[in-house]
């Protein structure tokens, strides 16, 4: 999985927490526009911090993919 981009990772985090398998993922595509509610962003979240080893903080509420990929990024570069 080390070759997988931060971008193809998550999204294979949004797909298996919103049981989307065959959906198209783009950074503009938002959390609430394929489903996934407030349980299923924490789940994902959940499973980005144990995919990355990283530390999400609480109240960070990813509205889109490319936040949820641009906040995973900057916090594995800390």
């Amino acid at each position: 999985m080390a070759d997988q981009s931060t971008f193809e990772r998550v999204c294979a985090i949004v797909r298996e927490q919103g049981g989307l398998d065959d959906v198209e993922l783009t950074a503009e595509t938002t959390l609430a526009e394929v489903g996934l509610d407030s349980l299923a962003t924490v789940e994902a979240v959940m499973a980005c911090e144990d995919e990355f080893g990283i530390e999400i903080d609480a109240e960070s509420n990813p509205t889109t993919i490319g936040e949820f990929v641009e906040m995973v990024d900057s916090l594995l570069e800390n």
